[in-house]
């Protein structure tokens, strides 16, 4: 399972980096669910606010957004398009912290990668969090500076903001759920499920 080793890269952390400590906190509190569901909402410009939600189980994933899938076996990423009657698949970007793309690592933030910066308590969507600003180092796999706000009571993630180049993207975490026996073909994929798809194979 991919949390578990980030204990042990998180754990080495200074103590005196206080934002550090709140995303080890969180990977520990993610760790311990084991399987887990989310439910969120996206709001961006020019798309409003839409409603979705992902489950993962170790390295492997299935997200809904909208009328679109995503799933992962964990090496492979198929994206299913239904009103196009395509999947198109392509290699998991093990690098990749964006819950859209790599939703199993939407929470991992080594300090090899990242630089953090706490701030204070504050509001978000009613919400008492904690705001740690993450910057990515050289090679940090990622597009741009995003926001991650952690319930200030729970210590679970509360809200993602990313910026891509410019350009804000706001992830509200309505709902995070522990499951227990999470069918595991979820995240297998059937041609026989899809075999009126055009299937675009790019790995």
């Amino acid at each position: 399972m991919i949390l578990v080793p980030l204990l042990a890269i998180v754990g080495v952390a200074s103590a005196d980096e206080p934002g550090d400590a709140v995303l080890k906190g969180v990977a520990e509190k993610l760790a311990a669910y084991g399987d887990y569901k989310v439910e969120f909402s996206v709001t961006a410009k020019d798309m409003g606010t839409v409603g979705g939600s992902y489950v993962v189980s170790g390295d492997k994933y299935r997200i809904r957004l909208q009328k679109q899938e995503q799933f992962s076996d964990g090496r492979n990423r198929y994206e299913v398009y239904p009103s196009d009657k395509e999947i198109v698949i392509d290699a998991v970007d093990t690098s990749s912290h964006d819950i859209f793309s790599n939703p199993t690592k939407a929470f991992e933030f080594a300090p090899s990668e990242f630089e953090s910066r706490l701030t204070d308590v504050s509001v978000n969507g009613g919400r008492g969090v904690r705001t740690v600003e993450l910057t990515p180092r050289q090679g940090g796999g990622t597009a741009g500076i995003i926001t991650l706000y952690v319930d200030a009571v729970s210590g679970l993630p509360a809200a993602l903001d990313y910026d891509y180049q410019g350009e804000k993207v706001s992830v509200k975490i309505d709902r995070i759920e522990k499951l227990d026996n999470v069918d595991k073909s979820l995240f297998i994929f059937d041609p026989m499920r899809y075999k009126n798809y055009e299937v675009i194979d790019f790995r």
